[in-house]
């Protein structure tokens, strides 16, 4: 156990290290330093300096919202609620069509917890009953998903929460990521991965009509097995790191889906960077990002079973191995892959506001009406 404790400890202080290099080298910023150093601080300690961090922020004089924090609310890490006395309200759900690269929308009911129950480096994360549509019960069930189950995503950057392109950006991130998880999954590899879909949601019963992202709750263990600048965890896996290294490949060296993290091989959360550094969010690094990745990934025998270019001197043969040691084709295919710019709609403010009015639905009554509609 002690050895254990020891090698996660020092992964972190190796990651306070990096995290510095990051901010000299220009890569990152000011608040996204010191709300990613304080969360590591947190797991190394054991205390919580994120909350008395953000107050701090607030206070500085002459600092402009962009370089701020929100006030964090406080995080109680607890399973998803039972819903049935939460108030139900509306909200507008955008999902993105990858193939027409267009946004759809249509009206849906939720009920969100009042309390998040996590957070990562720059949202919090409440948990949210959603009905499904009829095109959601269409679709293939992720193993281990919670019917109706969801979270909702928030940022504590007041400037992402004016800015909500941010939120529709991310949605098209893990869209194309998705798209080359499928891609990777036609050639048959030991562990098939896949993103979790998000949509972007619209709370049109709160005071300024808050964004947030959306995607399906799932529970088990959640991993974090690369980043957006180098870091490989220790249990370096085979699936997640070939994944990476496939997506350079195959996008003929434009792109490289990485920060791959989730539940198993069902990630969600991940950041792409582009040769041009345009496009897909503030962490999208371009070639810095990539020739970082480059430089630290050890091709293992997923990359050599798809026959990918070997990166490094050797190939680590730890791990998951295919039972064949070379797919029947020649090589992979080429896949060529265009960002939209996502849409904006309103501003918001970076915590979620509470109801304008509750809405109580009985069967047989109507006890209170939605200002914006008429069915409730």
């Amino acid at each position: 156990m002690s050895d254990v404790n020891f090698t996660e400890s020092d992964t972190k202080w190796n990651n306070l290290q990096n995290l510095k290099k990051l901010l000299n080298d220009g890569l990152i910023t000011k608040t996204e330093y010191s709300v990613r150093r304080n969360q590591l601080i947190d797991e190394l300690t054991g205390t919580s300096l994120t909350t008395l961090a953000a107050s701090q922020y607030k206070r500085r004089r002459g600092s402009s919202a962009s370089d701020n924090v929100s006030n964090v609310p406080a995080i109680i890490p607890k399973p998803p609620p039972d819903f049935i006395n939460f108030p139900a309200e509306k909200s507008i759900k955008y999902t993105y069509d990858l193939k027409t690269r267009t946004w759809t929308q249509q009206e849906v009911n939720l009920k969100l917890d009042t309390v998040p129950f996590s957070r990562g480096s720059l949202r919090v994360v409440y948990h949210m009953e959603m009905e499904e549509t009829d095109k959601d019960k269409d679709r293939e069930v992720v193993p281990g998903e919670a019917k109706n189950r969801f979270v909702a995503k928030i940022s504590m950057n007041p400037s992402d929460n004016k800015n909500t392109k941010v939120y529709f950006r991310d949605v098209e991130t893990q869209t194309i990521a998705k798209y080359y998880a499928e891609k990777f999954n036609q050639y048959h590899p030991p562990k098939k991965v896949d993103f979790i879909k998000a949509c972007v949601l619209e709370l049109i019963q709160r005071e300024g009509n808050p964004i947030v992202g959306v995607e399906k709750f799932i529970p088990g263990p959640y991993r974090k097995h690369n980043s957006n600048y180098g870091y490989v965890s220790d249990e370096e896996r085979n699936t997640p790191q070939a994944f990476s290294h496939f997506s350079w490949e195959a996008s003929d060296h434009t792109l490289l889906v990485c920060d791959i993290q989730g539940v198993g091989d069902l990630y969600t959360d991940p950041q792409i960077h582009h040769i041009s550094g345009e496009g897909f969010g503030k962490g999208n690094l371009g070639m810095a990002g990539i020739s970082k990745f480059l430089q630290k990934h050890r091709c293992n025998a997923i990359c050599r079973y798809l026959k990918l270019p070997q990166l490094g001197n050797k190939v680590s043969d730890i791990g998951t191995i295919p039972t064949t040691r070379l797919m029947a084709l020649n090589n992979i295919q080429i896949v060529t892959m265009v960002q939209q710019a996502g849409a904006q709609l309103h501003s918001q403010t970076a915590v979620l506001p509470v109801l304008k009015r509750q809405v109580v639905v009985d069967s047989t009554k109507e006890h209170t009406r939605c200002s914006r509609c008429s069915i409730l």
